[in-house]
């Protein structure tokens, strides 16, 4: 194979991963043409250069410092055309206005799920973006965040970035409730039969407080869950202002509501006035403390002995004590 050849395949195949995620930055696309190179995003980056001379992308400046997105232009859709290729242009992606280019809303909730994909492709699973899974899937009533399949196994990929409460967290543990049961409908053909939730671990919500997305969605899963199931967790360290830097995958087995058992056990001996204000309870060797303050409600738990497990804030009292009782069902 000529030289030429050699590009116009190596341009076709970075192109087709454009258009499949709809933009990707030379990060995330260093990682997908170049997977087990540690000088994937310097290749990627050498790639780029070489599309913008020759106006196959257009690039755009994403906010904040979060670095460049690159999606398809005419002459990019033509290249892959030429290849067999079917594709458009990414030019309506995002919008513009006076003061230049406004990305999706949810660019920072795509980063991310562009992230974890790129983990999973390194790992040898054929992965498809949201903006791909929309294209062969549509009129599907729940469009994942992503899709990976590997040896028979379908991964239903969901972001979770955002603080959701009653009926959109319900919503998504109901959806990844069924997946991980092995009865969620085939997606563009493929069937899921793994769910997984994708998060930063050092989140903070609408208020400024700490959020734990992992808990939250546990709690949600296991309120709805018939039987045991299991998720995988992908946590997610940024590199930079939003983009991934590592993702560390576990795998959980999770229980019918045990947390709900002990949230009623808590509730029968009674919630009583605790010395530092709010009110507690007591299961086993332990107390369980909720309150409110000019900050919200937050919730503790202790050893008898004064070890404390954890302190957080939530949402409201009941949540407060469902975090609480989680919290025990962990011990």
């Amino acid at each position: 194979m000529n030289p030429f050849e050699q590009r116009r395949l190596k341009d076709a195949k970075g192109l087709l991963f454009v258009h499949r995620f709809g933009w990707l930055r030379t990060a995330e696309l260093g990682k997908l043409m170049w997977p087990d190179s540690p000088a994937s995003r310097h290749a990627a980056d050498r790639l780029a250069r070489s599309w913008i001379e020759r106006q196959l992308v257009i690039v755009r400046d994403l906010p904040g410092g979060a670095g460049r997105a690159l999606v398809l232009a005419a002459a990019g859709v033509r290249l892959l055309a030429e290849n067999g290729i079917e594709a458009g242009s990414g030019k309506g992606i995002g919008r513009l206005n006076d003061e230049g280019w406004l990305p999706p809303a949810s660019w920072r909730h795509d980063l991310i799920g562009h992230g974890v994909l790129c983990d999973l492709h390194r790992r040898g699973y054929d992965v498809y973006p949201e903006m791909e899974l929309r294209r062969l899937a549509e009129g599907y009533p729940k469009i994942p965040d992503g899709f990976a399949v590997k040896d028979g196994e379908g991964i239903y990929l969901e972001v979770e970035n955002a603080r959701k409460s009653g009926y959109e967290m319900r919503k998504l543990a109901d959806a990844l409730s069924i997946v991980a049961s092995g009865q969620a409908a085939s997606i563009a053909g493929f069937k899921p039969n793994s769910a997984m939730v994708a998060f930063v671990p050092s989140a903070i919500d609408e208020r400024g407080y700490n959020l734990s997305h992992q808990t939250r969605v546990r709690n949600a899963i296991q309120a709805v869950a018939k039987n045991e199931l299991s998720i995988y967790w992908a946590k997610c360290t940024l590199r930079g202002c939003a983009g991934v830097g590592k993702v560390d995958i576990q795998k959980e087995q999770l229980s019918t509501d045990r947390a709900s058992r002990i949230l009623k056990v808590l509730d029968s001996w009674g919630w009583h006035p605790h010395q530092e204000g709010g009110t507690y309870s007591s299961y086993n060797k332990h107390i369980a403390h909720v309150w409110e303050n000019e900050y919200g409600w937050g919730y503790s738990v202790h050893t008898f002995g004064g070890h404390l497990l954890e302190s957080n804030h939530a949402s409201d009292h009941t949540d407060a004590k469902r975090m609480a009782a989680s919290v025990l069902a962990r011990i």
